[in-house]
C-alpha cells in the first residue's frame, strides 16, 4: 500500500502523516525536556540511558547508538565525567580505546530522571487506550522496517556524508571477507 501523489488542492496522505509525526514529536520533546532539564539535559539522559542498557561502551558505539557525531559525544562524556556520572576506563583488549561506565552517582541520577521521564511520556499518551497504543507501536514499527529497506540504505548525514546503515555495514563486511584469502 503506497501513498499516491496528491492531486491539485489535496495534500499527499504520506506528507500529511509526516507533518503530524513532526508536530507531535516537537511538542512531546519540549514537554519531556521541560520535565528533565531541572535535573539534566536530554542528551545527558540519552547518554545515561544508553549506558544503563549496555555499560562500558566505546565512544564510537555511543556515537552510533545516539546518532550524534564523535565530537558531540566526546564533549557530552567529558561533562558527565566532570560531574561524576560516568567514568572512562581503558579498554583491556585495546590500549587505544576507552570505555565509558556509569558511576553509582550516574545510576542514581538516571533512575530519578527515568521516573520523571516515564511519568511524562505516560501523560503524553494518556488519551490513547491500551489497544490504540499497541496499534500505534505496530504501525510505527512497520514504518521503521520500511526505512531499513535497500532503497534507503544510502542515508546521508547532516553534512552530506554517507552514514553507515546495517545493510551497508553488512555489504562492507561481505566485501572484506571476499578480499581475504
Amino acid at each position: 500500500m503506497s501513498a499516491k501523489p496528491a492531486g491539485k488542492g489535496e495534500q499527499n496522505p504520506a506528507v500529511r502523516a509526516w507533518v503530524r509525526i513532526l508536530a507531535v514529536q516537537k511538542v512531546a520533546l519540549a514537554a519531556i525536556r521541560d520535565d528533565l532539564e531541572a535535573e539534566m539535559t536530554l542528551p545527558r539522559f540519552d547518554l545515561l540511558s544508553n549506558l544503563v542498557r549496555e555499560d562500558g561502551q566505546t565512544l564510537a558505539s555511543l556515537s552510533r547508538s545516539m546518532l550524534v557525531t564523535a565530537g558531540n559525544i566526546t564533549g557530552l562524556v567529558d561533562r558527565a565525567a566532570r560531574d561524576g556520572l560516568v567514568e572512562r576506563r581503558a579498554d583491556p583488549n585495546d590500549r587505544r580505546a576507552w570505555r565509558v561506565h556509569l558511576t553509582p552517582k550516574g545510576q542514581l541520577a538516571f533512575q530519578r530522571a527515568e521516573r520523571r521521564h516515564a511519568a511524562r511520556v505516560s501523560k503524553l499518551f494518556s488519551a490513547l487506550s491500551a489497544n490504540e497504543l499497541a496499534s500505534l507501536v505496530r504501525v510505527l514499527d512497520k514504518v521503521r522496517l520500511t526505512l531499513r529497506g535497500p532503497e534507503l540504505s544510502a542515508v546521508r548525514g547532516p553534512r552530506g556524508e554517507a552514514r553507515r546503515t546495517p545493510e551497508r555495514g553488512a555489504r562492507r563486511a561481505r566485501a572484506r571477507s571476499e578480499e581475504d584469502p
